[in-house]
């Protein structure tokens, strides 16, 4: 499509056209892409793109009822975390008619866990990078001008950002780490901690399929696994009894805890950022990219990565292919990210970096260095790795042990996803 090697839809003298009526199902906001579609239908009046917004709770289950009764859409928007239990209603496009090195010349190098082996599941548009978002004023009130760049100068600061009660009980902190269930996108921050430290959490196995690789870490310093190190590291911030601690279990959710003006440090989507501004106009803070593991050679984080997908039972595919080019390339691309607001998967869009918003900005930079995981059910990994945090801060396993029931209980949703093959 992109290159050129095949052709698409309808023929205008050497052009490819799409045509047809092209049905779109996703979980963004319609009024800010109606535009978006009404301008990329304009290379063909016999041109129609049907955009139909899915409630983001129920959008997955939905489409794979949809799959399953032959009534999916043409075209549906496609986060990393889908792929696994989506995959087998998808329609890839062989690498003879894309090569891969289009692909990755094309697209962030976080894109490519839309390529499997046999060709191309999706076409990246659009990338929502995890942040760090901070409070100036109490940086400021300590005599901080910066926040830090390295996870491990937390520690240092803590002492200085976390405030107690005569009670004990902690009125303000500096960061929300070390437990799960009252830490906005604790898997997310979860997440970019192991993949900085080399863990790629599931990969797919070289027989077909995907098998998990979370125990597999590499040793670091101290004789300790990455993965240990992460752990420990992460779950110090909970605990009483470490220069580290400023969380625990009765406090609000960190996104509360920010807007209040009680949080220092929040990890949060570049996604949230109007969120945050409507919940507090007058809260003072600023955006940057996560901090990064001391020592590693590459800058990494984790986000949401997204892309249009082609459902394989579509009647109207090969124009789908064609819309799917249209969308996430050139001037239609930019647009689609723009109305979102987030960060586009282009490489040749992301060199265009906004200079008049901040924000924007920092999104776009830390879209470059995005990665995102192969996550086969989101709803029952929560579960996995909040019982992983839970059986390290109570000491019911070692910190070892708890990484390898996890493993097991990952290994044990793979066969799940093959049912829809």
């Amino acid at each position: 499509i992109f290159s050129g090697l095949i052709k698409i839809g309808g023929l205008s003298g050497n052009s490819a056209v799409p045509q047809g009526k092209i049905v779109i199902w996703g979980t963004f906001p319609e009024g800010e892409l109606a535009k978006v579609f009404e301008d990329a239908t304009a290379v063909s009046k016999d041109l129609l793109i049907n955009y139909v917004r899915k409630p983001e709770a129920t959008y997955e289950q939905t489409l794979l009822e949809a799959f399953a009764s032959g009534t999916g859409p043409d075209l549906f928007i496609l986060s990393a975390d889908m792929i696994a239990r989506n995959e087998g209603f998808i329609y890839k496009l062989p690498f003879a008619n894309y090569p891969e090195k289009t692909f990755r010349d094309s697209f962030i190098d976080g894109a490519d866990i839309f390529l499997a082996p046999d060709g191309v599941i999706g076409f990246p548009i659009v990338v929502d990078p995890m942040v760090l978002y901070y409070n100036r004023d109490l940086l400021s009130n300590e005599g901080l001008s910066q926040p830090p760049l390295y996870w491990n100068e937390l520690f240092a600061l803590n002492t200085r950002l976390t405030t107690e009660n005569p009670d004990g009980s902690i009125s303000r902190s500096m960061v929300g780490l070390g437990l799960f269930d009252n830490i906005n996108h604790a898997k997310d921050i979860l997440a970019t901690l192991f993949i900085q430290n080399g863990n790629g959490i599931m990969s797919r196995a070289p027989t077909g399929g995907y098998m998990p690789v979370f125990n597999e870490a590499g040793v670091s310093s101290g004789g300790k696994t990455a993965t240990e190190a992460v752990l420990d590291f992460y779950t110090d911030f909970a605990n009483p009894s470490t220069e580290a601690y400023s969380w625990n279990r009765v406090l609000p959710n960190t996104l509360d805890m920010f807007t209040s003006g009680r949080l220092a440090f929040y990890f949060g989507r570049a996604s949230e950022l109007f969120k945050i501004q409507s919940m507090n106009p007058n809260l003072s803070f600023d955006v940057t990219s996560i901090l990064q593991t001391k020592g590693a050679p590459n800058k990494r984080t984790f986000g949401a990565i997204y892309a249009i997908a082609v459902n394989k039972r579509s009647p109207n595919a090969t124009a789908g292919f064609g819309v799917a080019g249209l969308l996430t390339a050139g001037d239609n691309a930019k647009n689609f990210a723009t109305a979102l607001s987030l960060p586009p998967a282009s490489r040749a869009l992301l060199s265009q970096r906004p200079t008049d918003n901040p924000y924007i900005f920092t999104f776009f930079d830390s879209a470059v260095f995005t990665r995102s995981w192969l996550d086969p059910n989101t709803k029952a990994t929560d579960t996995i790795f909040s019982g992983l945090i839970q059986n390290i801060v109570s000491n019911r396993y070692q910190t070892n042990d708890a990484i390898n029931k996890a493993h097991g209980e990952l290994g044990l949703l793979v066969p799940a996803v093959q049912v829809t093959q």
